[in-house]
């Protein structure tokens, strides 16, 4: 099989969030349902602060824009069924997601196959019409944050707790139904997750459907000197904005409850830590250790599913059962191992073959010329 040409930065890019997923997908496991942790102290305060500013939600939004950028690069390379191989693809992932979601209460890939679906809506724009829609998004995503927190969640709440007894059990049916029903709970019903964190995800992937069309991720060597000033504006306008979120909060100023600007920090914060990690690879800088991303991040879907198959089994009551019940600093330093091994198991894998496992059958099952070869 003919190997295909990829864009090296957009691997780095999908590997360094995939790390950032792990940690903060294995951090959750770190809490009790009453959201307290085991050994708190100052290591733990470190990790906390570290996830806080540089981990949290950034994975995510920074693996939905490599979506878009994704989604672009196949409607450029396939000339024929472009939109059907596309919903069959997005179709094929939503029955990863159902089975993802009876290991791991978090699923996210049914929001990309849902989202998926709706951005073939606009992938014959062109870069800058998607440009400005993605910054439109971004402007107004503030009032709807605030808007949306004044709903009243107390019913999911007691839904969510009606069932937290199911995940310490041992019955592999019981473990699967609480994952099932609290990613519902938590992910359909909770509207700052259905409505706000689905508004944020689109508005990843139409800006990462644009930096496709305008073949930025392609040209970054040509385009040193801008993204320097880029990642510098970033990281002022970042400052300034935790700056003002930390005394607003401090000094309880009354526009939060209109205007919460949460994701606009998040935002700024991903996009500052990618072009800090492009501007590197620009300069051949940490050549190793971004090489050691691109494994992992070629191997995105295997990769993200295998991590959540090893916290079924060994934070879930079906498993070892270690939910909360180690010190703080045992999970993150558990997601940093997980990971480290599949950097090996990647590359060894990539060394064979062009597709990770998972991928390989995505695109199988994806395809419609082989719909109904037996």
């Amino acid at each position: 099989m003919q190997k295909e040409q990829r864009v090296e930065i957009v691997d780095m890019l999908r590997g360094w969030a995939l790390l950032i997923v792990v940690i903060s997908n294995y951090l959750y496991f770190a809490y009790s349902p009453e959201w307290t942790i085991n050994g708190e102290g100052i290591i733990a305060t470190i990790i906390n602060g570290v996830e806080s500013l540089f981990f949290s939600a950034k994975g995510w939004t920074l693996l939905f824009t490599l979506f878009g950028f994704g989604f672009g690069v196949i409607y450029a390379k396939k000339k024929q069924q472009t939109y059907l191989f596309l919903v069959r693809r997005m179709l094929v992932l939503f029955v990863f997601a159902f089975i993802n979601s009876l290991f791991y209460d978090g699923d996210i890939l049914r929001d990309y196959a849902f989202l998926g679906l709706l951005i073939l809506f606009f992938i014959h724009f062109s870069a800058k019409t998607l440009l400005y829609i993605a910054g439109i998004l971004f402007l107004f995503a503030p009032l709807l944050t605030a808007y949306i927190n004044t709903v009243d969640t107390t019913n999911i709440n007691n839904l969510t707790t009606s069932i937290a007894p199911l995940r310490f059990s041992t019955q592999l049916l019981h473990v699967f139904k609480y994952n099932f029903l609290n990613s519902f709970y938590s992910e359909v019903l909770n509207l700052a997750y259905s409505v706000t964190a689905h508004y944020i995800m689109f508005a990843c992937m139409i800006l990462g459907l644009a930096l496709q069309k305008s073949k930025f991720l392609e040209t970054v060597f040509e385009r040193k000197n801008q993204i320097k000033k880029s990642l510098f504006s970033l990281v002022i306008i970042t400052i300034v904005l935790w700056g003002i979120f930390m005394l607003s909060n401090i000094y309880k100023l009354p526009y939060l409850k209109y205007f919460s600007f949460h994701y606009w920090i998040v935002l700024t914060t991903m996009l500052s830590t990618s072009l800090f990690i492009i501007l590197l690879y620009t300069n051949q800088k940490l050549k190793k250790i971004l090489k050691a991303f691109s494994w992992v991040g070629r191997m995105t879907f295997t990769n993200y599913l295998t991590q959540n198959l090893i916290a079924f089994f060994v934070f879930q009551g079906v498993g070892l059962g270690l939910f909360h019940h180690m010190p703080f600093y045992f999970y993150f330093l558990f997601a940093i191992t997980i990971y480290s091994l599949q950097i090996g198991l990647s590359y060894w894998w990539l060394k064979h073959h062009v597709y990770g496992p998972l991928e390989w059958l995505w695109r199988q099952l994806s395809d419609t010329k082989t719909m109904f070869i037996k």
